[in-house]
């Protein structure tokens, strides 16, 4: 752990330096070899129920953020549709109706905009709600 910290508070040069360190020491010595028991010890936690139970834990919130993304996506889909379904086929004769037809763009536009930043909103609260509940399983 402390190695850590005190490579959080290296600068850049200093981090390549010591990157170069260590390169020249692997180069020298050889590998570390790993501890004849680790495989052992790793293979009996992963196989401990307080392990299994915090993986099913950490599963569910993928579930949610999938379900999230499909939301995500179908909402995209859906806006997409209707934005293609609102333009005109054929462009309207512009002559005479100019300042009634740029109130009903207008008037368009804007409950369009209104729409998008409601589900905006609450897809940022979704996605808030999602990120509060995966940190504090962690």
């Amino acid at each position: 752990m402390r190695t850590d910290r005190r490579m959080d508070k290296m600068s850049e040069q200093e981090l390549d330096a010591y990157t170069e360190r260590l390169i020249r020491q692997v180069e020298a010595e050889g590998l570390i070899p790993a501890p004849v028991h680790m495989k052992q010890e790793i293979l009996e936690r992963s196989r401990s129920l307080d392990y299994q139970i915090r993986v099913q834990t950490r599963q569910i919130p993928k579930k949610l953020q999938f379900l999230y993304y499909s939301l995500k996506v179908g909402a995209a889909v859906v806006m997409a549709l209707f934005l293609v379904m609102m333009v005109p086929r054929e462009m309207p004769d512009m002559r005479g109706t100019k300042g009634i037809t740029v109130q009903q763009e207008e008037s368009l536009g804007n409950k369009l905009n209104q729409g998008m930043r409601t589900m905006n909103r609450m897809l940022n609260n979704m996605n808030l709600y999602l990120n509060m509940n995966s940190q504090t399983e962690d």
